[in-house]
Parts: structure tokens; C-alpha cells; sequence
């Protein structure tokens, strides 16, 4: 990379770029590329390596993957993401892992959150999670520390992961309570959120890290609703009324909190036959 690292759009998901893939106009794109324009040339390239649907342009994955390096020398870190799968999956390229590796940690050390997650992943080497695997030897440190970066930028899944490796004990100390901090954290991060909810749940209800509060339990399996129903119900079970409306109320906050909304705040519950009534 020779100039100035810049995004494009560093979110964690996997269609992180999906706006910038509509309303595509190749001509303007063609002319933007040839001034340099390194937004440009990353997505031509991807058009042209035919990983882009939808749109009715002859595959050139010679041309796609000069695009992409010129968008890399350009500045923009995403090509750097781009690549590593480019050369780990072998597409329109023989694979090449020290490749695809020094792609992927390039642009992890420049700060591109979905980088340091499969980096993170592949060090940690299990069957969880978009990990490549086989590029380099497992090492829980260091994926932890990849794990941290990414979390550190608003990543809620690499945060649960850091959760899990204190609450297992995975190459430090066995830790509940920052087990429990990292979830807590993870429920106010802007990428997925919502994935420390089931976490948080089993936390409330076994005192892990906490103590023990069954309003917040409740709480919290609503929030995983139509996955939660079961868990609501054994835990109406071991409270009172009002301890449930009061979790129900605490849900609706949330939800109203956050623009996001599940069957149980629309008075819908859901059935053993998969419907809501």
C-alpha cells in the first residue's frame, strides 16, 4: 500500500458494501477508475471477478484482480479484506495461503474490523464463526487480541467471543465477572448487539458474573424471542406477577430503545406448531 489507508465502509458484515453496489453506473465507474479513484477500481474489480449479483457484465477476473491491487496500493483497506478471500478461496487465482494470510493481516493492522475478526478465528481454530482455516497455528493469545481489537471498534460478536474464552478459561485465568462485562458491553456495541442476549439471560438466571436476577433473565430471553419462549416459561415458574410484567416492561424499553422490536411486543406468542397467535 503506498498511499494513505482509508474505508470504504468498515462494518463486520458480510455486506458491509451492499450500498455502494446499487444503482451501479459502469460508465461513470469506468471514468472514476481511470482518474484514480480507488472506491471505483474495488468495485469494478468485484464486478468484474463476478462477485457481484445482479449485474450483466462479461467476467474479466484478470482485470477484476488488477483493480483490486491498484485499490490497495490506492489506499483502501477493503481491497485488503477482498484479496485474503480472493487468494484463500482460489477465485479466479490458484490459491495461495501466504497470501491470502499477509492480505489478511495487513489490513487488520490497519484497523478493517472483518480482518481482525477472521484473523482472530483462524488463531482461535474451531468449528465457530466465518474462520479461514489453516493459514496459521492455532494461538488463544493471539486470538484474543485480535478479538479485542475488533470488539474495541463496536464488534458485538467478537466481544461475545471474548466473553466465552474468560467464562471457559481459554489461555487465561477462568474469569466470570469480565466474561460478564464483555456481554454487557457487547449489548451496547452498534454492530449486532443483539448476539449478547442469550448470554446475558444464562448470566442473570446462574448469577454468572453477577448476581442473580430473574427480572433481567426474563428480560433478556423475551429479547431472544421466539428462541426465549421456552426459558420464559420455566422462569414464570419461580416468579411472581409483577416480577414478570416488570421484565416485560424492561424488553419494551429496550426494544423502543433501540428500533429493534420482537413478536412478544406486538402481544404475539409463539406456538408449538412454529405460529405466532
Amino acid at each position: 500500500m503506498e498511499n494513505t489507508p482509508y474505508f470504504i465502509s468498515n462494518a463486520p458484515s458480510r455486506y458491509a458494501l451492499s450500498e455502494r453496489l446499487e444503482n451501479i453506473d459502469m460508465t461513470q465507474l469506468a471514468e472514476d477508475s481511470k482518474k484514480n479513484d480507488g472506491e471505483a477500481k474495488l468495485i469494478l474489480g468485484l464486478i468484474y471477478l463476478d462477485m457481484v449479483t445482479g449485474i450483466e457484465e462479461p467476467v474479466d477476473k484478470a482485470y477484476g484482480l488488477t483493480l483490486l491491487q491498484e485499490a490497495w496500493q490506492l489506499g483502501v483497506v477493503d481491497a485488503g479484506h477482498i484479496l485474503f478471500k480472493v487468494y484463500f478461496y482460489g477465485h479466479g487465482v490458484r490459491v495461495n495461503h501466504p497470501l491470502a494470510l499477509a492480505y489478511l493481516e495487513a489490513s487488520a493492522e490497519k484497523g478493517y474490523i472483518r480482518s481482525q475478526k477472521n484473523l482472530a478465528y483462524a488463531y482461535r481454530g474451531n468449528s465457530q464463526g466465518p474462520q479461514p482455516r489453516g493459514i496459521v497455528e492455532l494461538d488463544i493469545e493471539k486470538a484474543r487480541y485480535w478479538f479485542t481489537k475488533a470488539a474495541e471498534q463496536g464488534d458485538a460478536e467478537s466481544a461475545t467471543q471474548l466473553a466465552q474464552i474468560y467464562y471457559k478459561g481459554l489461555g487465561v485465568p477462568k474469569d466470570d465477572k469480565v466474561a460478564f462485562e464483555w456481554l454487557k458491553r457487547a449489548e451496547n456495541m452498534p454492530f449486532e448487539g443483539r448476539m449478547s442476549h442469550s448470554g446475558l439471560a444464562m448470566c442473570y438466571e446462574q448469577g454468572i458474573g453477577t448476581e442473580v436476577d430473574l427480572v433481567q433473565a426474563y428480560k433478556y430471553y423475551d429479547l431472544e424471542d421466539p428462541a426465549g419462549a421456552p426459558d420464559k416459561r420455566r422462569l414464570e415458574a419461580m416468579m411472581t406477577p409483577e416480577q414478570v410484567q416488570d421484565a416485560i416492561r424492561l424488553s419494551r424499553e429496550w426494544q423502543e430503545e433501540h428500533g429493534v422490536f420482537v413478536p412478544s411486543y406486538y402481544g404475539l406468542e409463539y406456538q408449538p406448531d412454529g405460529s405466532f397467535k
